[in-house]
């Protein structure tokens, strides 16, 4: 009688596994490159806000809104997206609180967009920076950076 070589069910089903678990650990997680491209949405989404915030820079000759309702925007609570449970503006600063479809541990999370400007001259080009961005030499930041978003969340611009 001659005997069959070869491999049993049981042997491949086990380095199967193996492999399969071995993969896992190889491949990176995308969770940080998705909630990078939820940002970015939302960054997109409160754009336009920016524009009222500038008119009222500009209008004052250089002052900040306090407010939502200085900056002639929605109050806080009001403006809401799939990520966003708030918008607050505080002394020109815009602080995004994210909250609706984000995992659990980004809940209530905040992301600060603060105007740049050469201060005492409201004339001069207005730029905005994000999150840890660091303040163009020469130019001031509106507000304060409330920033408690994980770096790895962060587009690059944010960073």
């Amino acid at each position: 009688m001659k005997k069959m070589s070869g491999f049993s069910l049981l042997e491949i089903m086990v380095v199967l596994a193996i492999v399969a678990i071995l993969a896992t650990l190889a491949i990176p997680s995308q969770s940080g490159a998705i909630m990078q491209k939820r940002v970015v949405e939302t960054l997109e989404l409160m754009s336009p806000y920016r524009g009222n915030i500038e008119a009222y820079y500009k209008f004052t000759g250089g002052k900040l809104p306090a407010s939502n309702k200085q900056a002639n925007i929605p109050e806080p609570d009001k403006i809401l997206s799939n990520y966003v449970e708030k918008m607050e503006v505080r002394d020109g600063a815009m602080h995004i609180y994210f909250g609706q479809k984000v995992p659990p541990q980004l809940h209530h999370k905040v992301l600060s967009w603060r105007m740049v400007f050469v201060k005492d001259t409201p004339d001069t080009p207005i730029s905005w920076i994000c999150g840890y961005d660091t303040v163009p030499e020469g130019m001031t930041a509106a507000g304060t950076n409330l920033t408690d978003l994980d770096i790895q969340y962060l587009p690059g611009r944010c960073r």
